[in-house]
């Protein structure tokens, strides 16, 4: 062949194919590859879909505030998070969202730092997204996978409707952690673990017909989140206790990993805790407001006294290191779907801060994906709202003008 000739990729030989398709670890990736031509879509077959797991419903059938004529179950639920960049020209924008893939094969499109599909938002331009994305058009990149429990009713639902106590303590999770993604479910046994009961700790293991409930080593802690890492399970509570599950062992063994800490902010309260693993790395970030009033004295009244300290689990020294900010990295802490990521990966933005999710940011003249996000930056340690950085201030929403349309 020519040297200065075009390669003709069609003409790849179908095992070597087939090899590259086997090193992808995200199905965002697979899909790309397929989509190079017609004779790559025939040696590759689609990727599966997340299979729809059944979870027992309720958790603990004890509870006083379970409606006993109620009946229905659990659905595990996957996300994926993409960031989203045209191919052909430097991107000044990116555009970040989250899907879901519905029962029926059709895709949601939900609020990247949020639970909650964009359908729930009164947006203008919603009903003009295009219904197809060429993935040859753009740079598309898997940053992360979220994981919820939802109630699902089946029959008739009872009179009354839910009410608020059986909603908190009975049906509304809190957050999830899995042993292992959807894709790589095997033989190994997949595990699930909840915090449901304003605090409480669950486990429900493939095949089991019921919940097990654990009893902690220390009675009476309130759990804030809990993740997957190297194996183990760990859960953290308010007051900094850390504890791991072992999901291999029948019994589920727990182990205290950390001991309680003093809770940081004013008068210790208001303080929340988050679980984020980065690689083989834990992190534990610590969510504060440093003084009684949220918002601060200074000439700028956008600025908010939410303060956040981060910590990287010592495996040797089973405890957690404070660490001085987050350096070239950016943290995004949402509800139930948390990440990391390089800002060399995105030119826009830069490191050492953490965008995440607050609700006292509501009513900040906008409604949508964003409007109740904040930006705080570990230089100056002040937080302040997403609206007031332009270089990404549109990194939800609207939709960037470079979306293409397909009739």
């Amino acid at each position: 062949m020519d040297s200065t000739s075009q390669p003709h990729w069609s003409s790849l030989p179908s095992d070597l194919l087939i090899n590259i398709a086997n090193i992808l670890d995200a199905r965002i990736d697979l899909l790309s590859l397929r989509a190079v031509c017609s004779p790559w879509r025939s040696s590759l077959p689609l990727p599966p879909k997340a299979p729809l797991l059944k979870l027992p419903f309720p958790i603990d059938p004890n509870n006083p505030n379970l409606n006993s004529n109620r009946h229905g179950h659990f659905a595990l639920i996957e996300s994926f998070s993409y960031s989203l960049e045209p191919i052909n020209r430097d991107p000044k924008r990116t555009w970040l969202i989250k899907i879901q893939e519905s029962e029926s094969g059709n895709v949601i499109l939900k609020d990247p730092l949020a639970r909650y599909p964009l359908a729930r938002y009164p947006l203008a331009g919603l009903d003009r997204l295009p219904k197809v994305l060429n993935l040859l058009d753009y740079r598309v990149k898997e940053i992360s996978k979220g994981y919820y429990v939802e109630f699902v009713e089946q029959g008739r639902a009872p009179y009354p409707s839910i009410f608020v106590n059986e909603m908190k303590s009975c049906i509304s999770i809190k957050q999830v952690a899995v042993s292992s993604s959807f894709d790589k479910i095997g033989d190994d046994g997949f595990v699930v673990l909840v915090i449901y009961n304003g605090g409480k700790l669950a486990l429900w293991r493939m095949g089991d017909e019921k919940w097990s409930t654990v009893n902690d080593i220390l009675e009476g802690h309130v759990y804030d989140s809990v993740a997957y890492s190297n194996g183990m399970f760990f859960a953290i509570a308010v007051d900094g206790l850390t504890i791991s599950i072992d999901p291999s062992k029948a019994s589920f063994e727990i182990m205290e990993v950390a001991p309680a800490k003093p809770r940081s902010g004013f008068g210790h309260g208001d303080t929340f805790k988050y679980l984020v693993k980065w690689f083989s790395d834990l992190f534990l970030i610590e969510k504060y407001h440093e003084d009684l009033f949220y918002w601060s004295e200074s000439d700028d009244e956008d600025d908010y006294h939410i303060k956040f300290k981060i910590y990287k689990m010592n495996d040797e020294e089973c405890d957690w290191v404070e660490m001085d900010g987050l350096k070239d990295v950016v943290l995004f802490l949402g509800d139930a779907c948390s990440f990391f990521v390089w800002a060399k990966d995105y030119a826009w933005w830069k490191g050492n801060c953490i965008c995440f999710l607050d609700y006292l940011f509501m009513g900040s003249g906008s409604d949508g994906p964003g409007s109740e996000v904040g930006i705080f930056d570990f230089e100056d340690g002040i937080s302040r709202r997403l609206s007031k950085f332009s270089s990404c201030s549109k990194l939800f929403w609207p939709p960037p003008s470079w979306l293409k349309h397909y009739s």
